[in-house]
Parts: C-alpha cells; structure tokens; sequence
C-alpha cells in the first residue's frame, strides 16, 4: 500500500546568530614594544565569552591601522565590565584573528548602585556612564567617566526651582 501523501518537510535548523563584530574605535595599544604589543580591548555589547573562540569577530578591525598581529597580548573587557580575558594572538591575516587559550578573569558585582529615581538610572554604557530613562531605555546624556558625573548629568535634567 502506497501513500500518496508526502511528510511534511522537516523543519530546517535555525541559522545561529553570529556574534557582534568588534569596533576597531575600541582597540587601543596599551604598549608597544620591540617583540610584541600589549592591546586593550573594550567588547561590543552581547558579545560572550565564548565568542572569543570565533576568529572572525575580528572582521572589522583587521583592515584597519588597528589590526591585530601574531604575538599581540590582549586584554579585553566585556561590554558590562562583568568580566575581562587576557590572551595571546595565535594567528592574525586580513580578516581573521585567532587567540590562543584566553584566561578569564570575573568580578565581583557592585556593592554600591549607581543612583536611579523613578524616572532615570545611570547604567555603564560602553565607553562611560550615562542617564538611561526607565521606560523606553533612551539615553538621556553623553557618556561621564565617573558614576559621580553622571550623577550630576541626572541633576541637571531637572528643573531647577526660582528663588
């Protein structure tokens, strides 16, 4: 007995997001010295861990003056500072960087919470702190260097009164 009806088609894999490419703006030499250099490197936000074993988030920053080169240690922080991993460049060409065994180091949470009212809280925002409003996530300022600026940022969004 044949079956003239056909099985529906399996459903094909989801395509595995790849992870964010890094910002060559956010490659910084540390230190360069006659064998090797010392790179610091601020990770673009949802970038994880693991994503460190694929060589080609690296794709944007090696055609440019901020390309990485084989024996170049790296320290890299993750986008939230929750974390940082130290490793060596394995393997560098035009479009890939290959690291050797990075180490990660994590950190405690802060004990002490940036300020927040009903309106506003100060998060980390990349580069420095700044005022993100609470229902909609938009950021109200320009990033500050310290939690104490932005503090003063979340001040100033409010009217002052009139003597």
């Amino acid at each position: 007995m044949s079956s003239s009806a056909s099985a529906a088609p399996a459903p094909e894999p989801a395509a595995t997001a790849s992870p964010p490419a890094i910002d060559p703006a956010n490659v910084r030499l540390n230190l360069e010295g006659f064998a090797f250099r010392s790179i610091f490197v601020r990770l673009p936000e949802g970038l994880a861990a693991d994503d460190l074993k694929e060589p080609a988030i690296w794709r944007a920053v090696q055609p440019t003056p901020a390309r990485l080169r084989d024996f170049d240690q790296l320290v890299m922080v993750a986008y939230d500072q929750s974390w940082l991993a130290e490793a060596v460049v394995a393997f560098a060409d035009a479009t890939r960087v290959v690291l050797a065994k990075p180490r990660l180091t994590t950190f405690p949470p802060r004990y002490d919470r940036p300020l927040e009212d009903a309106r506003y809280r100060i998060v980390w925002g990349g580069t420095g702190y700044v005022v993100e409003r609470k229902h909609d996530g938009h950021r109200m300022t320009h990033p500050a260097a310290t939690v104490a600026l932005a503090e003063r940022d979340l001040r100033h969004l409010y009217p002052r009164p009139v003597a």
